[in-house]
């Protein structure tokens, strides 16, 4: 090895490792951790059919928002036959698929999970387990079954499903930004104070944030 090259700057000169470097160069720059690549997905931000893949990591903290249309009244999340049930699907299923729960808080028509996933097509499997378990139970439905016809203006009759759009969901860098959200989850145990990020709010700065004015 030259005097005047260190170790790294040698073994870059030599083809065998060049490639190597350069590959972790490249995923360096595209880390999550860079504020350039969005790290939410879903939602009522959500227009169309998405072209790129929603933003999941194994290594990150995920906050996942589930909203209901028809979670209110006697249907609501929060009513006595509900509020067990669906905790114990979360958990169970979170079991199932690997996923560790950092925090659940139940709103009654949507629901904040703080989660860490160890596989992204479990991530997939677990939502899709959760969803459908959640909306049968809650509307006392078969599967495949839990939707309601809903006859607007035009007269013309539309299927109501259970969930609005699909999830909500934003990746948490560990530190300051997994704390604030954790005092988020503790502190507003009155349900009143949370808000369904992604859904009613979209606006980024906020969301980041968890600006509830």
């Amino acid at each position: 090895m030259p005097g005047n090259l260190s170790l790294k700057n040698y073994l870059t000169s030599l083809p065998i490792f060049a490639k190597y470097f350069s590959r972790m160069k490249k995923f360096t720059q595209t880390s999550f951790l860079n504020n350039k690549i969005p790290k939410h997905f879903g939602g009522s931000l959500l227009k169309g059919n998405p072209k790129a893949p929603r933003p999941l990591s194994t290594k990150h903290a995920l906050h996942l928002i589930l909203k209901s249309e028809q979670a209110i009244g006697k249907n609501s999340m929060l009513q006595k036959k509900n509020v067990k049930a669906i905790d114990r699907i979360f958990r169970k299923q979170a079991k199932k698929c690997g996923v560790r729960i950092y925090h659940l808080v139940n709103v009654g028509n949507h629901i904040h999970l703080v989660i860490r996933i160890t596989r992204f097509h479990l991530y997939r499997k677990y939502i899709r387990s959760v969803t459908g378990l959640i909306a049968r139970h809650v509307t006392e439905k078969q599967r495949g079954a839990a939707t309601v016809a809903v006859k607007p203006r035009s007269n013309a009759i539309r299927k109501k499903k259970f969930w609005i759009a699909r999830p909500f969901t934003r990746l948490i860098n560990w530190g300051t930004d997994f704390k604030r959200v954790s005092q988020y989850m503790n502190k507003n145990h009155r349900q009143a104070l949370f808000i369904a990020w992604g859904f009613e709010t979209t606006n980024l700065e906020d969301i980041y944030l968890l600006n509830t004015g």
